[in-house]
């Protein structure tokens, strides 16, 4: 059969239609495998899991064809123990089926630490070596004394905590430091819209004690204790003025956005 008679025989043109449509399918076959693959087009906003169960994160992790590896445990007293207390990715980033979430969960029990000697050395140095044995401190007395800014006395619970003795990590520790007779003051920080540990930790770099702790009635205190924020502080943050050293600061707290964003627009 000669070339051209080839050309117009059936098989021929049969033969490549097959070829065509075994092309296409391979393609869209190789497609649909890639779209499987990579869940192509199918990203979405991660959950916001703190303050869950490890129970209710598994079922909803589950639903959202999602992983998770629990990476750390660390005890926090105003959470639920085995409860979500932090999240890699966090809530709101775009991720796809089959991501991985890391968690941080409530310990059952917090870890316990020895106390170090914090006594005869400076407020700032008992400061950093308390952040180092993950200690907190509690409130802080100031009393008359022929050596200012010295700490005098650590207690917990009313009474002296001797180095070495065991405590819970995450412990409140009182001070007692010493104050001229004279007395020391100090500039009021602005602690609007912060959050309560961040409101903590401005009031003891700035000598103060936190004081009476209000909550409003959007805070719910099974699910909230991590996320509330101050929207009102007695005394006001005003420029300039100043109290004594040692002075309770009252803070209200809430979730509500709109208490919030008002307390950051305030102006003193």
């Amino acid at each position: 059969m000669s070339f051209k008679g080839y050309l117009i025989n059936k098989r021929f043109w049969l033969n490549v239609l097959l070829a065509i449509v075994f092309t296409i399918v391979l393609l869209l076959a190789t497609m649909y495998a890639l779209r499987v693959y990579t869940n192509h087009g199918e990203s979405f906003a991660v959950p916001d899991f703190t303050g869950m169960p490890l129970e209710d994160v598994k079922k909803e992790i589950m639903v959202r064809e999602l992983q998770f590896q629990v990476t750390d445990s660390l005890y926090l007293k105003d959470a639920i123990p085995g409860s979500v207390i932090g999240q890699m990715p966090e809530a709101g980033f775009m991720v796809k089926r089959g991501r991985t979430i890391f968690m941080t969960i409530c310990a059952t029990k917090p870890e316990q630490v020895a106390m170090p000697k914090l006594t005869d050395i400076s407020y700032r140095q008992a400061l950093n070596l308390m952040m180092s044995y993950g200690l907190n401190v509690g409130n802080v007395d100031y009393v008359p004394s022929e050596f200012p800014n010295l700490v005098l006395e650590q207690n917990q619970y009313g009474e002296v905590v001797a180095e070495g003795q065991l405590v819970s990590k995450g412990s409140n520790i009182d001070l007692t430091v010493g104050q001229n007779r004279y007395g020391e003051r100090t500039e009021i920080p602005n602690l609007l819209g912060v959050l309560v540990d961040q409101a903590n930790e401005l009031l003891t770099a700035s000598y103060l004690n936190v004081g009476a702790i209000i909550y409003d009635e959007s805070f719910d205190e099974e699910t909230d204790t991590l996320s509330a924020r101050v929207w009102q502080q007695r005394p006001e943050p005003i420029p300039g003025a100043k109290v004594d050293q040692g002075t309770s600061i009252d803070i209200w707290l809430t979730v509500d956005e709109e208490k919030i964003e008002k307390a950051n627009e305030k102006e003193f």
